[in-house]
Order: C-alpha cells, then sequence, then structure tokens
C-alpha cells in the first residue's frame, strides 16, 4: 500500500504545487532481578465472578478523575525521565478512543483472586506496565516496558465495607492522588498508606481493547550486529513449514537500513536507507529477542557489488528501480511473493511474482526468481499487494489487489492462482474468472465492504480464525489528521462481502511534536498468544508532509531508528466477531 500512497501523493501535488526508556531515577536498591520479561498470560479481573481478561478504567474516589498516562507527544516517545502518570477527567467515548485512560490487570499465576494476589496493571495505549520507580513515598508513577521488578508488582486490597480498593506497591507504597488533587494532570505518585479517600480506586469493567504489543515493538528495536537491517518499513509476515525450518516466521520488510548506520549511541547517521527490501527469519512464533532472529541471503545480488542483504535485486542498476516486496506464501520449499517495481520509487513499472528458494535450517538461501504473472505484465493499475492467502486445501492461493478511486479510498479486487503453476493467474470479475484483470473505468468484481465497495487508500487482508479478514487505516500521509484509526472487517468468504468497517485502535505516536506518518498496514494471524487475540502491525516513516509539520528529521546527525519501524497491536476476537 505504499506505493499507492506514494503516487497518489504525487499526483496531488502536482495539481496543488519504543525506544528503551531511560530512567532519571533508580528502582528500589536490592529488588532487582533479571529483566526483559516476556507480557504475563494470565489476565484475570476483580470482581465476584472473575472475568477470563478484563480491562478497566480506574478512577480515583477522591477526585473522581480517572488513573492515565499522560496522553501529549511523548505517550510513547523515550524519556530520560518519564514520570508521566496521572490523572484526568474520563473522555472514554468508546471502543479504540483515549486508550491511555484504559488499563488490563494481569493476575501473576493462578487461584483464588486474593488481597495478596500479585498483579501487574498493563496501560492499553502503551502497552507497558505501572511502575513504582523506587520506594520514596510522593515519587510520581511511571509506565515501563515489562520487568520482573517487584516494582511492577502490585496487590489489590478491597476497603472494609466497600466496593473500591487500595493498591499497593510490592515496596509497601499505595497509589495515590497527590496532595488530594481534584485537578486534570494531577500527578499520581506511591506514597504511605493513611486511610483516605484519595487512596481508593473503584475499578469498571470496560469493553476488552485492543492494545499496543510492547513485546511485539521491541522486537523490531534491532542493535547493531554485523549483517542485519535495523529499520525499515513494510512488515509481512510468512509462517514456514518446510523442513527445519518449520515453525520458524520470515519477515519481509521494504526500504530497510542496514546496521552499519547504527551510531554507538543507537541512532542512525543522517542518510537514506541502503536496501530497497530485507528478509528477517524469526526462529518461532513466541519467540521475540530480536537477537535471535538474523537476516536471510539470497544469491540475487551476488556479483553485483550489492549486499546480498537485499533479497531481491532491483530489475534494473541499483537505485534506478525500486524492488519493493509484499505479501507472500509459502509453497514447498519456496516462498511466493508479490513485488512491486518502481522508477525512482516514484512511477509505478510493474508487478511480479518473486521465487525465492529456501535453504533449511540456514540464513543462506538460494535464488530469488523473477516470475510474471499471466495477465500482469504492465499492469499497474490495480496493485496486487494487498493480501496473499493459501487455502486450507493448499490448492489454490487468493491474491488481493487495490485500484485507487480517489486520494483516500480504494476498490478491493481478487485474483487467484493454483499453487502447482504459481504464473497462472485468473481473476475475479465479479460473476467469473477471466484471464486479466478488468481495468477499464467500470471495473468489475470490485468486492462489497459495509454498504459499498470502496477502502481506504491503507489496506491489507488476511485469513483468521476461518474468517477473511481486512484491516484498513485512517489517510496517515499527510500532517496531523484529524482521525487515525485502525478499522476491522470480516467476510466468511474471499468474495466477501466484508463486514463496515469497526474502529479498534487509535493510533498516536508522534514525531516532533506531530502525528507520525504510518502506513503499510498487515495481519499476522499465524501469531496466537492463547489469549484469542489478533496481531496487526504498521510502520511508521518519521515526520508527515504538509502544513506545520516539519520535514526535518536530523538532529545533530542522529536520526531516531524507532520511527522507521514496525509497531504492532492486539486485538481480542471478541471485538470483531472472530
Amino acid at each position: 500500500m505504499k506505493k499507492q500512497l506514494l503516487n497518489s501523493c504525487i499526483a496531488l501535488c502536482c495539481a496543488i504545487s519504543f525506544c528503551v526508556v531511560l530512567h532519571g531515577c533508580k528502582k528500589t536498591p536490592g529488588l532487582k532481578t533479571p529483566a526483559n520479561a516476556a507480557i504475563p498470560s494470565g489476565f484475570r479481573g476483580l470482581s465476584s465472578t472473575p472475568a477470563a481478561y478484563p480491562c478497566f478504567s480506574i478512577t480515583n474516589v477522591f477526585s473522581s478523575k480517572v488513573l492515565e498516562v499522560r496522553g501529549d507527544s511523548t505517550l510513547l516517545k523515550a524519556q530520560s525521565t518519564p514520570a508521566n502518570v496521572q490523572q484526568y477527567t474520563n473522555l472514554n467515548f468508546g471502543v479504540g478512543i483515549s486508550a491511555n485512560q484504559k488499563w488490563y490487570l494481569i493476575q501473576q499465576g493462578t487461584g483464588a483472586i486474593t488481597n495478596t494476589t500479585p498483579f501487574k496493571i498493563m496501560n492499553v495505549e502503551t502497552g507497558m506496565f505501572l511502575e513504582a520507580p523506587n520506594g520514596t513515598s510522593g515519587t510520581q508513577l511511571w509506565d515501563d516496558h515489562a520487568n520482573v521488578f517487584p516494582s511492577q508488582i502490585w496487590y489489590l486490597q478491597l476497603v472494609s465495607g466497600q466496593t473500591y480498593y487500595v493498591i499497593k506497591n510490592a515496596n509497601g507504597l499505595v497509589l495515590t492522588d497527590h496532595g488530594n488533587s481534584t485537578a486534570d494532570g494531577a500527578p499520581i505518585t506511591e506514597e504511605t498508606a493513611a486511610g483516605t479517600t484519595a487512596q481508593d480506586w473503584s475499578l469498571t469493567n470496560i469493553t476488552n481493547e485492543a492494545y499496543r504489543d510492547d513485546v511485539v515493538v521491541g522486537f523490531f528495536h534491532r542493535g547493531n550486529v554485523t549483517n542485519t537491517t535495523v529499520a525499515f518499513d513494510q512488515g509481512n509476515s510468512i509462517p514456514l513449514t518446510y523442513s527445519t525450518n518449520s515453525g520458524k516466521v520470515l519477515w519481509i520488510t521494504e526500504d530497510a537500513y542496514a546496521s552499519s548506520q547504527l551510531q554507538s549511541n543507537g541512532q542512525l547517521y543522517c542518510q537514506v536507507f541502503s536496501y530497497h527490501n530485507s528478509g528477517i527469519l524469526q526462529p518461532s512464533t513466541t519467540n521475540w529477542t530480536s537477537s535471535s532472529a538474523p537476516n536471510i541471503t539470497t544469491t540475487s545480488n551476488a556479483g553485483t557489488g550489492i549486499n546480498e542483504l537485499e533479497i531481491i535485486k532491483s530489475p534494473g542498476a541499483h537505485n534506478s528501480t525500486y524492488s519493493w516486496p509484499g505479501a507472500g506464501v509459502e509453497i514447498g520449499g519456496n516462498v511466493y511473493l508479490v513485488n512491486y517495481e518502481s522508477a525512482n520509487g516514484s512511477t509505478p513499472a510493474n508487478q511480479v511474482l518473486y521465487n525465492i528458494a529456501e535453504t533449511a535450517g540456514s540464513t543462506t538461501w538460494g535464488s530469488a526468481t523473477r516470475l510474471t504473472p499471466g495477465g500482469m505484465s504492465g499492469q499497474t493499475k490495480i496493485t496486487y499487494t494487498v493480501g496473499m492467502i493459501k487455502k486450507t486445501a493448499g490448492d489454490t492461493v487468493y491474491v488481493y489487489g487495490a485500484e485507487s478511486v480517489y486520494f483516500n479510498t480504494s476498490d478491493i479486487f481478487l485474483a487467484r492462482y493454483p499453487t502447482n503453476n504459481p504464473t497462472a493467474w485468473s481473476f475475479w470479475r465479479g460473476h467469473s474468472w477471466a484471464s486479466t484483470p478488468d481495468t477499464t473505468s467500470t471495473a468489475s468484481g470490485a468486492l462489497t465492504i459495509g454498504s459499498g465497495t470502496t477502502a481506504q487508500a491503507n489496506c491489507g487482508i488476511s485469513y483468521v480464525n476461518g474468517k477473511y479478514v481486512m484491516m484498513q487505516m485512517d489517510l496517515g500521509y499527510f500532517c496531523d489528521p484529524s482521525t487515525h484509526g485502525i478499522y476491522l472487517s470480516t467476510a466468511t468468504s474471499p468474495f466477501g462481502p466484508f463486514t463496515a468497517p469497526k474502529l479498534v485502535y487509535t493510533i498516536n505516536d508522534t514525531y516532533n511534536g506531530h502525528l507520525a506518518r504510518y502506513y503499510t498496514p498487515t495481519i499476522h494471524g499465524e501469531f496466537a498468544n492463547g489469549l484469542n487475540e489478533l496481531l496487526l502491525t504498521y510502520c511508521l516513516n518519521y515526520n508527515a508532509a504538509g502544513g506545520s509539520c516539519s520535514t526535518i528529521t536530523c538532529f545533530n546527525n542522529n536520526q531516531d531508528p524507532n520511527f522507521y519501524q514496525i509497531k504492532a497491536v492486539r486485538v481480542p476476537y471478541v471485538l470483531v466477531g472472530l
């Protein structure tokens, strides 16, 4: 979808002329144990009948304000002193909105819930955990990446004769509305228990919410390891089953920075990316340790002088054309990827299919062979990068494409090919299959989505839990869009109809004081976490264009790689009927 956005942006312009949190305070001495624990899996609620997986708003009894992570431009940005937990008026206007005011209570271990049951408290917006930074009464709280420090452990103790709770940290201090304030933005602190209502909190069950998966986000914060890529846009995942690669996942990126472009401070030198694509081999669907996921190489660039980390070579001289791979599937011992080719990253040139030969148990893979599907030579009106799904029976692959209707909408089309002949494509015309797509002004076969046939310009389709799932995003290419949501639709057939898009999450990543540019929505159904949640990703690309958004991305020869990376969201199945 990056290509459609880029092409549309060029046309429009012609027409109109987590980072690692750096703590300034220290945690309580003697409480530290090794960090980097994964998000715990035992979600339970506090009520007479605990739910399996609850989400709450947490309200101070004295002030009637809710607990939140401060929702300014530092919300998802690394900070040197992240004292960012406060109280505020409840702004909960529905699902996918005001996620910084919503929390999951996560029981540690199993068993009956009592006042000595340990919990972690995770913020929906950040995917990070409520933490007491030290044992000093009066210190403002923050949220932090998942760890096993006791400072992230909380106990919820019912106030005698009441329906509300004192929330006590493992250090013995309790969650407090500092200074008995009723003001929005007042700090929430850890303080010595005093038995006042400023230390009492009510818990209100709300609809299970989609949340930022901070562990997955952290997986793409890759360090300076030789022969790796560390920042990229696009992030398609392909589960593998071939030989000893079985159980691994291949991540396909587009434009990518090399690890050699990182400085010792973890920032990129100010320069452009090195490669137009790369591939990262994750050892399993549950291993989110970035150092365990190396890049693959192919023989595609052998002898060209271009590093073999660029797994698909440009058809012309390097940088005269771009090769941008997208959706793909595994067939036997080969990975097939739709590849969009563009002259200088702007003018569409072609779209082809690449076959990459796997090598079992190795990161050195074979050749990347360029194939031209039937009916596709020179066809760039419909770009078939929206999704690729292999039928459960394994004999057919469905491919979804998009045709831009207006700048921010697309019609979605369906093609297919047999697994035993991947270049023999046929195209759905609404009532039958044809050997070429309909690229006329009255293109037939556009799929129904809700009450119409148009989707957002940002769109991805996959198959999850027995349904075809469509992910859409509001346009994120221009400065501070008024709406910046993620939406999901489902269908029981590859032909649709898809249900009306439902808002599930609001993107709030900011760069340089404004909403960051975002695009390339992707669905990853293979990453089941045992909680009936769907993994979605999108990518950031520094600052959006136009208006008051600055075009500067380099500061003192530093460019932050975390703003040119994949970001992740988990969505409860029940939210969209999966």
